[in-house]
């Protein structure tokens, strides 16, 4: 998948319209001049060959002398070959391969799942109890599993299955945060094109010395949903043996049968191997093609239509299950009137807050209450000992000093004794429970970012405003001046390992508690976005007994919560973005992920088995002097000035 020869097969052999059109007539003609049946030898003999089905096309049969080939618009769907798809196979095949390793592994699993935070509205949403059933999943569920999953799957095999498993996780990410953007341009088409055939090898690497390590069989609830089907298979073949019977004795059968039930099927566990030659997988090296014909793949995609069944499931549930469309109807105008109704009462002034709350326009907002006063003194007096409130007082007060200085509100000189010139009025500091953030995503949307210090893997302990006075230098008077600020913690780098080099993501961990710079405070107006921080499950707790300051001592940065963060990491690559391209200087952490013969090579290099992967010529499509994944700062800017140069100047302040 993804390699040369993969995608010459695919223009070569692609299917014409001009071929489907004669069969199918001539099939037609069978069944409604001739009158045999749709699944009769002569019909079969016409059509089986490329499984085509005698139906007539309006589109083929008005365009297709003009040229127009219905197979060009059937377009790739995200959610239905890869969300529930290819990726949803591997998953139920990663669970065997646990199993087979060692079944109470599942229950680590589920564990990891059920520790990993939400993330935004939606982003990434609260994850069931045990992950591993798959009850009741819709693909997004399906889409949090995957974008969670490296550091969930960390540690679960031993190496170097873990390694090549995490390695293929990574790809998977990869590919799938590129297919999802909704802004795509040659360039990070191109990065996507080599990510899948990357990805392709990955799943041979996989296959080959993964799954052949480990007796995989089917899952319990896999054994139990066959035993299901061979049970109403069984009661249905035994109600039809004797169907010219009369009703009475058919319903004295089918109440023998309710008292006698068929014996459920004996529990064995078959034999599972992983199959990844399906259309579904194959698909994936069509979507870049696509992509470029079509546009990005959120304007034909499925997902729109499926997140509208919620409504209608809900509500379903109210109903008898016989009368259900009326009452589905009547349930639906007393939604919409009682929103009405709602909507009628509400008071203006908080309606007036939230359109504040949420306008784009402003760069951050926190609320305008004062009812949550917390006394300086007395929670120093608390907290006497503790770590995070060292120096509490003197650094708030040199970091309300520097920003009151930035904002020329005092002469830019700097005196010793200016720290005592801040005044706190009545020695307080006003709580805020949540914070928000607005900023501008890589395809030039504005989106906003909600900040909750309450959150376990939050650096954010609080959320505050002080009323400042400064009586030094400059003084006017005794107004007090609003200055709001977050108390964080702050993380450092971990690993000099990982990036894009490495197929691994960024690890970060807190400083340590007695260091100086380890708690400080921030200027809500210099914060860019929110982050998602995933616990290093695989490194364990710092304190098990959970009476620490921090909850984990290691956590990861998940570069894949969405495609915003994504973007993040590709440098050059966020349209309507400033960016620095006088810088000379790449560490190996910045730049791109091993080329795709590197990747080749390391396969073919790690087979010790007798077989190896064919050898294929260069990708045509790639021209010398292409842009690789992997480019420099400087070839990225050079490009995009070329492509989006302007003269046009936009404020990016907000």
């Amino acid at each position: 998948m993804g390699r040369p020869q993969d995608r010459r097969q695919c223009e070569t052999l692609a299917r014409k319209d001009a071929t489907r059109g004669p069969m199918a007539s001539e099939a037609r003609k069978l069944i409604y001049e001739k009158d045999f049946a749709v699944g009769s030898a002569p019909v079969e003999h016409i059509l089986k060959e490329q499984s085509w089905v005698p139906t007539s096309n309006s589109f083929s049969d008005h365009l297709g002398p003009l040229g127009f080939n219905i197979f060009r618009v059937l377009v790739v769907d995200l959610l239905h070959e890869f969300e529930i798809g290819v990726w949803k196979s591997l998953f139920i095949h990663l669970l065997c391969i646990i199993v087979a390793q060692d079944r109470s592994l599942v229950h680590v699993l589920d564990h990891r799942y059920r520790e990993t935070a939400m993330f935004g509205q939606d982003t990434i949403r609260k994850f069931a109890a045990n992950s591993s059933e798959m009850k009741q999943m819709a693909a997004r569920n399906f889409e949090d599993l995957l974008q969670c999953s490296i550091p969930v799957f960390d540690g679960l095999l031993p190496e170097p299955h873990n390694t090549i498993v995490l390695k293929l996780l990574f790809n998977m990410l990869h590919w799938h945060g590129l297919a999802k953007l909704r802004m795509h341009s040659d360039l990070t088409l191109d990065i996507m094109d080599q990510v899948t055939t990357t990805l392709g090898y990955q799943f041979h690497d996989f296959n080959m010395h993964v799954c052949c390590a480990y007796d995989t069989r089917e899952l319990r609830q896999e054994v139990e949903a066959r035993n299901r089907q061979c049970v109403k298979q069984a009661v249905k073949s035994s109600a039809t043996q004797k169907g010219k019977q009369t009703a009475r004795a058919g319903k004295q059968r089918a109440m023998s049968e309710e008292d006698h039930p068929a014996k459920p099927a004996k529990s064995v566990h078959h034999t599972k191997l992983f199959n990844f030659q399906t259309y579904k997988f194959h698909a994936l090296g069509d979507y870049v093609a696509t992509i470029r014909q079509y546009g990005t793949c959120d304007s034909f995609s499925t997902e729109p239509g499926e997140l509208k069944h919620h409504s209608p499931k809900a509500r379903y549930c109210r109903t008898d299950r016989k009368l259900f469309i009326k009452q589905l109807a009547r349930i639906e105008r007393r939604q919409a009137r009682i929103h009405r109704i709602t909507y009628r009462v509400s008071v203006h002034p908080h309606i007036e807050v939230a359109e504040l709350a949420t306008s784009p326009h402003v760069h951050h907002h926190i609320g305008l209450s004062q009812l949550s006063p917390v006394h300086i003194g007395s929670v120093l007096r608390t907290h006497q000992g503790d770590p995070a409130i060292k120096n509490f007082t003197p650094k708030l007060k040199d970091h309300l000093l520097h920003r009151i200085k930035k904002l020329s509100l005092v002469p830019a000189s700097r005196d010793e004794m200016d720290i005592d010139r801040i005044i706190l009025k009545d020695d307080r500091m006003y709580h805020h429970n949540v914070a928000r953030f607005n900023y501008t995503s890589y395809d030039i949307r504005r989106a906003q970012d909600v900040i909750n210090p309450r959150t376990t893997h939050c650096n954010v302990l609080g959320i505050y405003h002080v009323n400042v006075i400064y009586i030094g230098a400059g003084f006017v008077d005794y107004t007090p001046t609003q200055m709001e600020f977050l108390w964080v913690r702050w993380y450092e780098p971990m690993d000099e390992l990982s990036g894009w080099e490495n197929l691994t993501l960024d690890r970060v961990s807190f400083l340590s508690l007695v260091g100086e710079h380890s708690f400080d405070f921030l200027d809500l107006a210099d914060v860019l976005r929110g982050s998602h921080i995933i616990p290093s499950f695989h490194n364990r707790r710092k304190h098990p007994d959970g009476l620490g300051l921090s909850a984990c001592a290691q956590d990861k940065y998940d570069w894949f919560v969405d495609r915003d963060m994504l973007m993040c990491f590709h440098y050059g690559l966020g349209v309507g973005h400033v960016y620095s391209h006088h810088q000379s200087s790449l560490t190996e952490s910045q730049r791109g992920s091993p080329s795709t013969e590197e990747v080749v090579d390391d396969v073919e290099s790690s087979m010790d088995d007798g077989t190896s992967v064919e050898d294929e010529d260069e990708d045509p499509n790639i021209q010398d002097g292409e842009l690789e994944f992997g480019s420099s700062r400087e070839s990225l800017g050079s490009e995009f000035d070329g492509m989006y140069g302007s003269d046009i100047e936009l404020d990016y302040e907000n």
